[in-house]
């Protein structure tokens, strides 16, 4: 009777899976790996592992401080959490930031998170010098151990522990150790942070974005720049600061991911200032921006 049952639903299109099955060998298959602490972890990332390991034949993870020091290609990764091992899977899998380009460029990687993007920049011939900014400050302090563990391939110049803006002036951000690339100025506005008691509120320090920024430039008159920005909603009012301090001309490229309030006021700005650009929506709250100088 049973058999007649599971061709009927098969015949109609359905399958029956044995979810206990299904997950025993998603553990099975997770073992081949040398983590003894933190399991948990890593099997509730283990879809974007399957990713990593799909591209990357030869990864390794293995238990590190608080967390797992992922290996592939020529990098040691420190991560702590899912949500870290699914922004790996974003840059080096689905390479949101594979730009290319036949001159030599120096990045600003506004919202440098730990570390990940600004690794994936360094391993790109034509990038020259990474410039860092983090205002969270065990986030930047994970960071800066993912950089020294990478110290023969970072083209990190300088990290710097400060968020950017509009103004230079104190904040609080809403933070948790899990959420740490949903971090920032849109606070509950996040999802991360929308029903959740487990946040504590962190200072940080925000500085004026042109202020920071003019320096870079100067510092490389001949260079290409590329800004690299996810700023968890202050990217509305860093782009309000560069085109009021008329610093959009010395910029080549952005690449960056928007936040709760659309892409439309940040589209005029580009379009005001001799850009063009790939947009796209990820959610009703969040898209990409790509955009090149004319």
């Amino acid at each position: 009777m049973k058999k007649i049952l599971y061709k009927i639903i098969n015949d109609l299109g359905y399958r029956i899976e044995n979810k206990k099955k299904i997950v025993n060998a998603e553990i099975k298959g997770l073992k081949k790996f040398d983590v003894k602490d933190n399991f948990d972890i890593i099997f509730k990332a283990r879809k974007h592992i399957e990713e990593l390991e799909e591209k990357f034949k030869n990864i390794s993870i293995v238990n590190y401080n608080k967390g797992f020091l992922v290996g592939f290609l020529n990098l040691k990764i420190y991560v702590e959490s899912a949500e870290e091992f699914f922004i790996l899977k974003e840059v080096f899998v689905e390479n949101d930031y594979n730009f290319i380009c036949n001159d030599k460029s120096v990045i600003i990687d506004i919202g440098t998170n730990i570390g990940i993007a600004s690794l994936f920049f360094s391993n790109l011939p034509h990038v020259e010098k990474i410039y860092c900014f983090e205002p969270i400050e065990e986030t930047y302090n994970q960071a800066i151990d993912n950089f020294g563990l990478n110290k023969l391939i970072s083209k990190v110049e300088s990290i710097q522990n400060i968020g950017l803006g509009d103004k230079t002036r104190q904040e609080f951000f809403l933070f948790n150790k899990n959420s740490k690339g949903n971090t920032g100025i849109r606070g509950e506005l996040s999802p991360s942070y929308s029903n959740t008691n487990t946040a504590i509120k962190v200072p940080v320090q925000i500085n004026s974005a042109s202020e920071e920024l003019v320096r870079i430039m100067d510092e490389n008159p001949s260079r290409k720049i590329v800004i690299k920005m996810d700023c968890e909603g202050a990217e509305y009012e860093i782009f309000e600061n560069l085109k009021n301090s008329q610093l959009l001309h010395k910029i080549d490229v952005f690449m960056l991911e928007w936040h709760d309030k659309g892409a439309e006021k940040i589209e005029e700005i580009l379009k005001n200032n001799n850009f063009e650009y790939f947009s796209k929506s990820l959610s009703p709250i969040s898209g990409l921006i790509y955009a090149y100088k004319k």
